[in-house]
């Protein structure tokens, strides 16, 4: 004999999320701050990775010559100015910090290692450095001679010696004031590339990385918030979210 359907209980045979009455996971804070931390790192790594990649194309560019500024049109303070290798060489190290702090906010690991991996590497090949011309000391001054003054000799009296003494007076003070020879600074000598940076330059590129990557992410936590906010309300489970990083 057949069941009577008045004898069977609503929630027989159904789905519990039918018998509940709702289609939204369960609400968890813990899980909500979890999911803003892991939305609020992936979303500032793509903007520290695209910074990252653009300063390594702007480096090997100025390395290439781009922007780089006569040394006639600089004049006297051409001593003074960076040579277009060595700017080259800080916009690159200021590449692998954007690229450090990408790789800490990643919750990709393996995309953020790939990102240093290809900011990181010195612009110029160890053949380009072994064949570049070593840099070279300027030239130096050498010291003028002493002089030596020769002892007073008594003379006879003389009525016109203080005259002459001021003609002769005002004759070397004419003398002094026309050197007769200008002094130039002498021209730059060409320099080869840069040495790359070394073990405490290094670290310090990865700890100022690190700090910039985290430091970013917090500040990015209330766009995390709102974008974890949207997906619960859309019906994704947030207790899923940042679990696998």
């Amino acid at each position: 004999m057949a069941n009577s359907p008045l004898n069977r209980k609503p929630e027989a045979n159904r789905p519990k999320i039918w018998t509940t009455g709702g289609q939204r996971p369960p609400f968890d804070i813990r899980a909500l701050g979890r999911a803003s931390l892991f939305f609020a790192r992936d979303g500032v790594a793509p903007l520290h990775g695209w910074l990252a990649t653009t300063g390594r194309r702007v480096a090997m560019n100025v390395r290439d010559g781009a922007g780089r500024i006569p040394e006639a049109k600089l004049g006297r303070v051409a001593p003074f100015v960076p040579s277009h290798l060595r700017v080259a060489m800080w916009i690159k190290n200021l590449s692998a910090v954007l690229a450090h702090a990408s790789a800490s906010a990643d919750p990709d690991v393996k995309r953020g290692n790939a990102l240093v991996a290809a900011i990181e590497p010195h612009l110029w090949s160890p053949d380009q450095m072994e064949t570049a011309a070593p840099e070279q000391a300027p030239p130096l001054i050498p010291e003028p001679e002493p002089v030596v003054l020769p002892e007073p000799e008594a003379k006879p009296y003389d009525p016109l010696a203080s005259i002459r003494a001021e003609i002769d007076r005002k004759s070397q003070a004419e003398t002094a004031r026309k050197p007769a020879v200008k002094l130039r600074p002498a021209p730059e000598v060409p320099k080869g590339p840069p040495s790359p940076p070394g073990q405490l330059a290094a670290t310090a590129i990865q700890i100022i990385g690190w700090l910039i990557g985290w430091g970013t992410a917090i500040i990015a936590l209330p766009y995390g918030l709102i974008r974890s906010l949207w997906a619960y309300a859309r019906g994704q489970d947030l207790r899923k979210i940042g679990i696998e990083d």
